[in-house]
């Protein structure tokens, strides 16, 4: 799944949410960062959500492309297993 969008926040976190659970349904989920250069709290808290439904129905969950920009707000909030592939 990739985003086109430079910034998401908790104005697309439901929106997101749902489409995160329509295709993690089907396969593993993978997500392409390379447009994020920004996140907030709540979409952190649900990639965090995320990677825990992941790892309970043995599936893949990963931010792929995320740039320096992007890591550093993801480690700021003592997030960094975000950016390790779950399996």
């Amino acid at each position: 799944m990739k985003f086109d969008k430079d910034e998401l926040n908790i104005y697309e976190v439901e929106a997101l949410h749902q489409s995160l659970l329509n295709a993690f349904t089907n396969d593993d989920l993978l997500l392409d960062m390379q447009n994020v250069n920004r996140v907030d709290m709540s979409v952190i808290q649900l990639f965090i959500s995320v990677q825990e439904t992941a790892k309970e129905s043995s599936k893949k969950f990963a931010l792929q492309n995320v740039n320096e920009e992007l890591a550093q707000i993801i480690k700021n909030s003592a997030c960094n297993f975000l950016l390790e592939e779950s399996v």
